[in-house]
């Protein structure tokens, strides 16, 4: 574990030797945009429907292994 905290150690202060001088500092890494769609409800199945597909039940909830 000490050999690679020397390694990232290494690794920053070859970075602190870089002369970033007007440099602006990024948020992101990359320009890209997140391009999101609207969250809309195309298929609805009743609570029913869907405890009629579990493979273990205990009355309106699913049981799953712990």
């Amino acid at each position: 574990m000490q050999g690679d905290m020397n390694k990232m150690l290494n690794f920053v202060d070859k970075i602190n030797e870089l002369d970033l001088d007007g440099v602006e500092p990024l948020a992101y890494m990359s320009d890209e945009v997140n391009i999101l769609r609207a969250d809309e409800v195309k298929q609805e199945i009743t609570h029913d429907d869907a405890l009629k597909n579990a493979p273990d039940k205990d009355t309106d909830y699913f049981r799953v292994p712990k």
